[in-house]
C-alpha cells in the first residue's frame, strides 16, 4: 500500500513539474534557425537547387563549344572570340534589394532585345546570340504564379553581357568555374 501511495505521489509530482510553465522565457536560450527546405526540388527529382562544379562546367563547356567552336583563344579557356553571349552579369545589390520581397518565390530570367538594338531597327529581328543586342529581364513571381514588381513598379534589366563586359581579372574572368 505504501508503495502505491508513493508511486501515485511521484506521478502527481512528475505531472505537475512537467506542466509548470515559467512566466519569463529563458533569455539564454537562442531560437533554432529553421533548416532550409529543399523538398520542392525532390518533387522535381533533384536533391537541391545546387549542382557540383564539374557538372556545371560540363554544361557550360557544351554551350560554349556549340556557339564558338574551339577556334581562337581568349587567354583563359580556349573558347573562341565570338561576339555570342557567354553569360550575363547582374548587379548583386540590385538583385538583393528586389528579392527582399518575401512573396517572391521564383525568379524568371527572360531573354530580351536591348532597347538600343530595337531603336536602331532591330525590333522583332533575330539577333542570334549577339551581346550587343541581347539582355535578360529578371522578374520574380509568387506561389500563385503572379509577377511581383519592385516598389516602383519595375523589374530588373541591368545585366551586362559577356563577352562585351567580362571581368578581366580574378577567377570570374574564366569561362569555366575553377575547382574549389
Amino acid at each position: 500500500m505504501k508503495n502505491r501511495v508513493l508511486l501515485i505521489l511521484a506521478g502527481i509530482t512528475l505531472a505537475f513539474a512537467c506542466s509548470k510553465k515559467t512566466s519569463q522565457p529563458d533569455k539564454n536560450v537562442k531560437p533554432l534557425k529553421p533548416e532550409l527546405d529543399f523538398s520542392q526540388y525532390a518533387e522535381m527529382g533533384l536533391d537541391s537547387p545546387f549542382i557540383p562544379v564539374d557538372t556545371a562546367n560540363a554544361m557550360i563547356g557544351s554551350y560554349l563549344n556549340s556557339i564558338n567552336g574551339n577556334s581562337g583563344n581568349n587567354g583563359n579557356t580556349g573558347y573562341g572570340q565570338s561576339q555570342n553571349i557567354k553569360s550575363f552579369i547582374v548587379d548583386a545589390n540590385a538583385l538583393r534589394f528586389y528579392l527582399q520581397n518575401t512573396n517572391i518565390r521564383y525568379v524568371k530570367l527572360l531573354m530580351a532585345h536591348k532597347l538600343n538594338y530595337i531603336n536602331k531597327g532591330g525590333k522583332n529581328k533575330d539577333a542570334g546570340y549577339r551581346g550587343d543586342a541581347l539582355t535578360i529581364v529578371i522578374s520574380g513571381f509568387d506561389s500563385s504564379n503572379n509577377y511581383i514588381y519592385s516598389p516602383q513598379g519595375a523589374v530588373l534589366d541591368f545585366s551586362a553581357p559577356c563577352p562585351n563586359n567580362c571581368p578581366g581579372t580574378g577567377t570570374a574572368s574564366n569561362d569555366l568555374l575553377p575547382p574549389r
